[in-house]
Protein backbone atom coordinates (compact mmCIF):
# COMPACT_ATOMS: atom_id res chain seq x y z
CA UNK A 1 0.00 0.00 0.00
CA UNK A 2 1.22 3.73 -0.56
CA UNK A 3 1.64 6.18 2.11
CA UNK A 4 2.99 9.42 3.00
CA UNK A 5 6.80 9.59 4.71
CA UNK A 6 8.78 12.05 6.59
CA UNK A 7 11.92 9.85 5.21
CA UNK A 8 14.34 12.94 7.29
CA UNK A 9 13.07 16.10 8.45
CA UNK A 10 12.32 18.54 5.72
CA UNK A 11 11.75 15.69 3.28
CA UNK A 12 8.04 14.13 2.25
CA UNK A 13 7.42 11.31 -0.19
CA UNK A 14 5.06 8.32 -1.14
CA UNK A 15 6.33 5.30 -0.09
CA UNK A 16 5.08 1.55 -0.12
CA UNK A 17 4.75 -0.28 3.14
CA UNK A 18 3.46 -3.54 3.80
CA UNK A 19 -0.35 -3.40 5.09
CA UNK A 20 -1.21 -3.68 8.43
CA UNK A 21 -1.60 -7.68 9.51
CA UNK A 22 -4.76 -7.45 12.36
CA UNK A 23 -4.55 -8.89 15.93
CA UNK A 24 -7.13 -10.24 17.64
CA UNK A 25 -8.36 -7.09 19.25
CA UNK A 26 -7.75 -4.78 15.95
CA UNK A 27 -9.54 -3.79 12.82
CA UNK A 28 -8.50 -2.91 9.39
CA UNK A 29 -9.68 0.27 8.11
CA UNK A 30 -9.62 1.35 4.33
CA UNK A 31 -8.51 4.80 5.09
CA UNK A 32 -10.68 7.22 2.61
CA UNK A 33 -9.29 10.74 3.94
CA UNK A 34 -7.15 12.09 6.60
CA UNK A 35 -7.26 15.28 7.63
CA UNK A 36 -4.32 18.13 7.21
CA UNK A 37 -3.04 19.64 10.67
CA UNK A 38 -1.16 23.09 9.97
CA UNK A 39 0.56 22.79 13.47
CA UNK A 40 1.59 19.01 14.35
CA UNK A 41 1.93 17.93 10.73
CA UNK A 42 3.99 21.05 9.81
CA UNK A 43 6.19 20.46 13.23
CA UNK A 44 6.70 16.35 12.64
CA UNK A 45 7.62 17.02 8.82
CA UNK A 46 10.20 19.83 9.85
CA UNK A 47 11.64 17.66 12.95
CA UNK A 48 10.33 20.55 15.20
CA UNK A 49 7.79 18.58 17.18
CA UNK A 50 8.97 17.83 20.93
CA UNK A 51 7.42 14.85 21.59
CA UNK A 52 8.42 12.72 18.04
CA UNK A 53 11.88 12.49 17.13
CA UNK A 54 12.34 9.35 15.42
CA UNK A 55 12.32 8.98 11.44
CA UNK A 56 11.68 8.05 8.99
CA UNK A 57 8.02 8.45 9.88
CA UNK A 58 4.58 7.61 8.28
CA UNK A 59 2.63 10.91 8.61
CA UNK A 60 -1.00 11.53 9.45
CA UNK A 61 -3.51 11.79 12.58
CA UNK A 62 -6.97 13.04 10.87
CA UNK A 63 -7.40 10.03 9.02
CA UNK A 64 -11.08 8.70 8.57
CA UNK A 65 -12.45 5.14 6.62
CA UNK A 66 -14.19 2.22 6.58
CA UNK A 67 -13.33 -1.25 8.02
CA UNK A 68 -13.01 -4.15 6.12
CA UNK A 69 -12.10 -6.42 8.44
CA UNK A 70 -12.25 -7.38 12.25
CA UNK A 71 -10.36 -9.54 14.46
CA UNK A 72 -12.03 -12.36 16.44
CA UNK A 73 -11.96 -10.03 19.98
CA UNK A 74 -13.33 -7.16 18.59
CA UNK A 75 -16.67 -5.99 20.36
CA UNK A 76 -16.47 -2.13 19.22
CA UNK A 77 -16.20 -1.99 15.61
CA UNK A 78 -18.13 -3.61 12.93
CA UNK A 79 -17.11 -4.11 8.89
CA UNK A 80 -18.82 -1.05 7.44
CA UNK A 81 -18.76 1.00 10.49
CA UNK A 82 -16.34 4.33 9.12
CA UNK A 83 -14.38 5.17 11.84
CA UNK A 84 -11.95 7.92 12.80
CA UNK A 85 -8.04 8.13 13.75
CA UNK A 86 -6.82 5.04 12.32
CA UNK A 87 -3.30 4.73 11.96
CA UNK A 88 -0.90 2.90 9.80
CA UNK A 89 1.71 1.92 12.22
CA UNK A 90 0.68 2.31 16.20
CA UNK A 91 2.49 4.92 18.21
CA UNK A 92 5.84 3.74 19.57
CA UNK A 93 6.02 0.89 17.13
CA UNK A 94 7.87 0.31 14.14
CA UNK A 95 7.01 -1.75 10.60
CA UNK A 96 9.19 -2.28 7.50
CA UNK A 97 11.89 0.42 9.56
CA UNK A 98 9.15 3.30 9.61
CA UNK A 99 8.29 5.06 12.65
CA UNK A 100 4.95 6.35 13.64
CA UNK A 101 4.16 9.55 13.37
CA UNK A 102 0.23 8.30 13.30
CA UNK A 103 0.58 7.58 9.70
CA UNK A 104 -3.15 8.34 8.84
CA UNK A 105 -1.93 9.24 5.28
CA UNK A 106 -1.68 6.04 4.07
CA UNK A 107 -4.28 3.27 2.36
CA UNK A 108 -5.04 1.49 5.28
CA UNK A 109 -4.54 1.64 8.94
CA UNK A 110 -5.97 0.05 12.25
CA UNK A 111 -8.12 0.48 15.38
CA UNK A 112 -7.88 -1.24 18.38
CA UNK A 113 -10.77 -2.25 20.66
CA UNK A 114 -10.25 -0.65 23.60
CA UNK A 115 -12.78 -1.74 25.64
CA UNK A 116 -12.17 -4.51 24.63
CA UNK A 117 -8.92 -4.83 25.58
CA UNK A 118 -9.42 -3.74 29.21
CA UNK A 119 -11.98 -6.08 29.32
CA UNK A 120 -9.26 -8.60 28.58
CA UNK A 121 -7.22 -7.13 31.67
CA UNK A 122 -4.86 -4.74 29.13
CA UNK A 123 -5.57 -2.34 31.56
CA UNK A 124 -3.00 0.31 29.52
CA UNK A 125 -5.66 1.09 27.04
CA UNK A 126 -7.73 2.17 29.73
CA UNK A 127 -6.72 5.80 28.72
CA UNK A 128 -4.53 5.23 26.07
CA UNK A 129 -4.05 8.84 23.82
CA UNK A 130 -4.53 6.69 20.65
CA UNK A 131 -7.05 3.92 21.41
CA UNK A 132 -9.48 6.88 23.38
CA UNK A 133 -9.63 8.59 19.98
CA UNK A 134 -10.65 5.79 17.52
CA UNK A 135 -14.21 5.38 17.66
CA UNK A 136 -17.26 4.97 15.14
CA UNK A 137 -18.51 8.26 12.84
CA UNK A 138 -21.77 8.85 13.51
CA UNK A 139 -23.89 8.11 10.21
CA UNK A 140 -24.99 10.17 7.74
CA UNK A 141 -21.93 12.46 8.17
CA UNK A 142 -19.84 12.96 5.12
CA UNK A 143 -16.38 12.37 4.80
CA UNK A 144 -14.82 16.05 4.30
CA UNK A 145 -17.39 16.78 7.36
CA UNK A 146 -16.33 13.47 9.52
CA UNK A 147 -12.24 14.32 9.08
CA UNK A 148 -13.09 18.21 9.76
CA UNK A 149 -14.75 17.20 12.91
CA UNK A 150 -11.89 15.79 14.71
CA UNK A 151 -10.35 19.68 14.54
CA UNK A 152 -13.56 20.90 15.84
CA UNK A 153 -14.07 18.43 18.33
CA UNK A 154 -10.87 19.17 19.92
CA UNK A 155 -11.59 22.79 20.60
CA UNK A 156 -15.22 22.28 21.74
CA UNK A 157 -14.18 19.58 24.37
CA UNK A 158 -11.44 22.50 25.50
CA UNK A 159 -13.90 24.64 25.59
CA UNK A 160 -16.12 22.99 27.78
CA UNK A 161 -14.32 24.14 30.48
CA UNK A 162 -14.25 27.57 30.53
CA UNK A 163 -16.90 29.50 32.58
CA UNK A 164 -19.79 30.56 31.16
CA UNK A 165 -19.11 32.74 28.06
CA UNK A 166 -23.10 33.59 28.19
CA UNK A 167 -23.41 37.65 28.10
CA UNK A 168 -19.79 38.27 28.40
CA UNK A 169 -17.15 39.57 25.92
CA UNK A 170 -14.27 37.16 24.09
CA UNK A 171 -11.44 37.97 22.59
CA UNK A 172 -10.42 35.06 20.20
CA UNK A 173 -6.76 35.38 19.33
CA UNK A 174 -5.90 33.42 15.80
CA UNK A 175 -7.84 33.16 12.52
CA UNK A 176 -6.42 29.25 12.15
CA UNK A 177 -9.43 26.51 12.09
CA UNK A 178 -8.73 26.53 16.13
CA UNK A 179 -9.30 30.15 16.56
CA UNK A 180 -12.02 30.04 13.83
CA UNK A 181 -14.24 27.54 15.71
CA UNK A 182 -14.36 29.00 18.78
CA UNK A 183 -16.12 31.68 17.18
CA UNK A 184 -19.07 28.59 16.93
CA UNK A 185 -18.63 27.81 20.70
CA UNK A 186 -18.86 31.80 21.73
CA UNK A 187 -22.07 32.05 19.91
CA UNK A 188 -23.49 28.81 20.94
CA UNK A 189 -22.39 29.95 24.36
CA UNK A 190 -23.87 33.40 23.99
CA UNK A 191 -21.17 35.36 24.22
CA UNK A 192 -22.28 39.17 23.62
CA UNK A 193 -19.24 40.34 21.98
CA UNK A 194 -16.56 38.04 19.90
CA UNK A 195 -13.33 40.03 18.97
CA UNK A 196 -11.12 38.12 16.57
CA UNK A 197 -7.41 39.34 16.02
CA UNK A 198 -5.36 38.21 13.04
CA UNK A 199 -2.62 39.34 10.25
CA UNK A 200 -5.07 38.69 7.41
CA UNK A 201 -8.13 41.17 6.34
CA UNK A 202 -9.46 37.93 4.18
CA UNK A 203 -9.39 35.40 7.37
CA UNK A 204 -10.67 38.40 9.34
CA UNK A 205 -13.41 38.46 7.04
CA UNK A 206 -14.48 35.47 7.06
CA UNK A 207 -14.43 35.31 11.13
CA UNK A 208 -17.27 37.99 10.79
CA UNK A 209 -19.05 35.69 8.41
CA UNK A 210 -19.06 33.36 11.07
CA UNK A 211 -20.53 35.10 13.26
CA UNK A 212 -17.40 37.35 15.55
CA UNK A 213 -18.86 40.81 16.15
CA UNK A 214 -15.42 42.48 14.90
CA UNK A 215 -12.64 41.59 13.31
CA UNK A 216 -8.68 43.39 14.25
CA UNK A 217 -6.36 42.92 11.91
CA UNK A 218 -2.95 43.26 14.68
CA UNK A 219 -0.82 45.09 12.15
CA UNK A 220 -3.12 48.32 11.55
CA UNK A 221 -2.17 49.97 15.44
CA UNK A 222 -2.13 49.06 18.49
CA UNK A 223 -4.52 46.17 19.31
CA UNK A 224 -5.04 47.46 22.97
CA UNK A 225 -6.36 50.64 21.01
CA UNK A 226 -8.69 49.31 18.64
CA UNK A 227 -10.09 46.40 20.86
CA UNK A 228 -11.19 49.10 23.66
CA UNK A 229 -12.58 51.57 21.02
CA UNK A 230 -14.67 48.66 19.46
CA UNK A 231 -15.97 47.64 23.72
CA UNK A 232 -16.67 50.85 24.98
CA UNK A 233 -12.89 51.84 26.39
CA UNK A 234 -13.39 48.54 28.46
CA UNK A 235 -11.04 45.59 28.52
CA UNK A 236 -12.63 41.77 27.55
CA UNK A 237 -13.78 39.22 29.92
CA UNK A 238 -12.11 36.38 27.86
CA UNK A 239 -9.01 36.17 25.87
CA UNK A 240 -8.84 33.08 24.26
CA UNK A 241 -5.18 32.10 22.78
CA UNK A 242 -5.51 29.92 19.92
CA UNK A 243 -2.34 31.00 18.47
CA UNK A 244 0.58 29.12 20.52
CA UNK A 245 3.28 31.98 20.74
CA UNK A 246 4.45 32.85 24.36
CA UNK A 247 3.69 36.91 23.09
CA UNK A 248 0.40 36.19 23.13
CA UNK A 249 0.12 35.65 26.62
CA UNK A 250 1.13 39.40 27.92
CA UNK A 251 -0.81 40.75 24.52
CA UNK A 252 -4.27 39.10 25.97
CA UNK A 253 -3.23 40.37 29.69
CA UNK A 254 -2.98 43.64 28.70
CA UNK A 255 -6.58 43.28 26.49
CA UNK A 256 -8.26 41.75 29.81
CA UNK A 257 -11.15 43.91 31.92
CA UNK A 258 -10.72 43.10 35.75
CA UNK A 259 -11.52 39.76 37.06
CA UNK A 260 -11.06 38.63 33.43
CA UNK A 261 -9.43 34.98 32.15
CA UNK A 262 -6.93 34.17 29.78
CA UNK A 263 -7.36 30.66 28.37
CA UNK A 264 -4.20 29.04 26.67
CA UNK A 265 -5.05 26.14 24.00
CA UNK A 266 -2.67 23.60 23.36
CA UNK A 267 0.54 24.73 25.21
CA UNK A 268 3.68 23.11 23.45
CA UNK A 269 5.81 20.24 25.53
CA UNK A 270 8.13 22.09 27.15
CA UNK A 271 7.06 25.99 26.40
CA UNK A 272 7.99 28.71 29.01
CA UNK A 273 6.51 31.81 29.22
CA UNK A 274 7.45 35.58 30.90
CA UNK A 275 4.72 37.16 32.04
CA UNK A 276 4.33 40.72 32.32
CA UNK A 277 2.54 41.47 35.36
CA UNK A 278 2.39 44.98 35.08
CA UNK A 279 -0.15 44.95 32.49
CA UNK A 280 -1.98 42.09 34.35
CA UNK A 281 -5.48 43.33 35.79
CA UNK A 282 -6.22 42.48 38.86
CA UNK A 283 -8.33 38.97 39.53
CA UNK A 284 -6.96 37.91 36.21
CA UNK A 285 -6.88 34.49 35.74
CA UNK A 286 -4.47 32.32 33.41
CA UNK A 287 -6.12 28.84 32.74
CA UNK A 288 -4.27 26.05 30.96
CA UNK A 289 -7.11 23.48 29.51
CA UNK A 290 -7.27 20.07 28.51
CA UNK A 291 -8.66 19.05 24.60
CA UNK A 292 -10.10 15.52 24.90
CA UNK A 293 -11.44 15.45 21.42
CA UNK A 294 -13.25 11.76 22.27
CA UNK A 295 -15.06 13.49 24.25
CA UNK A 296 -17.00 15.58 21.97
CA UNK A 297 -16.61 14.34 19.05
CA UNK A 298 -19.99 12.92 18.82
CA UNK A 299 -21.97 15.86 20.33
CA UNK A 300 -19.90 17.97 17.05
CA UNK A 301 -21.30 15.40 14.62
CA UNK A 302 -24.57 15.79 15.64
CA UNK A 303 -24.43 19.51 15.64
CA UNK A 304 -22.67 19.24 11.61
CA UNK A 305 -25.61 17.03 10.36
CA UNK A 306 -28.13 19.07 11.93
CA UNK A 307 -26.88 22.11 9.85
CA UNK A 308 -25.99 24.00 12.85
CA UNK A 309 -21.80 24.88 11.61
CA UNK A 310 -20.92 26.26 8.50
CA UNK A 311 -18.47 23.77 7.86
CA UNK A 312 -18.31 24.90 4.14
CA UNK A 313 -16.31 27.81 4.88
CA UNK A 314 -13.73 26.64 7.18
CA UNK A 315 -12.88 22.61 5.09
CA UNK A 316 -11.85 24.97 2.05
CA UNK A 317 -9.77 22.70 -0.04
CA UNK A 318 -8.87 18.66 -0.99
CA UNK A 319 -6.40 16.90 -3.28
CA UNK A 320 -5.81 13.36 -4.39
CA UNK A 321 -2.92 11.59 -2.84
CA UNK A 322 -0.62 12.13 -5.94
CA UNK A 323 -0.99 15.67 -4.85
CA UNK A 324 0.38 16.00 -1.55
CA UNK A 325 2.79 17.95 -2.42
CA UNK A 326 0.55 20.85 -3.63
CA UNK A 327 -1.70 20.47 -1.02
CA UNK A 328 1.14 21.10 1.88
CA UNK A 329 2.67 23.92 -0.44
CA UNK A 330 -0.75 25.38 -0.02
CA UNK A 331 -0.92 24.78 3.62
CA UNK A 332 2.05 26.09 4.27
CA UNK A 333 1.48 29.55 2.19
CA UNK A 334 -1.58 30.36 4.07
CA UNK A 335 -3.84 30.05 1.14
CA UNK A 336 -6.15 27.25 3.37
CA UNK A 337 -8.21 27.16 6.09
CA UNK A 338 -8.60 23.75 6.56
CA UNK A 339 -8.11 20.81 3.73
CA UNK A 340 -7.40 17.45 3.24
CA UNK A 341 -6.45 14.55 0.97
CA UNK A 342 -8.59 12.21 -0.50
CA UNK A 343 -7.12 8.49 -0.59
Amino acid sequence: MRALLIPRPGELQLTDLTKPEIGPFEALVRIRGCGICATTDWELIHGRQPFHRDYPAILGHEAVGEVVETGPKVQSFHTGDFVKRPVAIWPGEKRGGFASAWGGFAEYGIVRDRIALVQAGQDSYKNDYTALRQQVVPAGLALPDAILAISLSETASWFRHLPSVAGKSVCISGTGVAGLSMIFWSLLGGAEKIFVLGRRDTRLDLARRLGATHGINVQKGPVATQLRDLNGGAGVDFFLEAVGLPDQINLGLSLLAPGGILAIYGVPEGQRYELAWSTCPERAKIVNLPAEEHLAYGWVADLIRRGMLPTREVMTHSWKFDQFREAFDAVAAGDVVKGWIEI
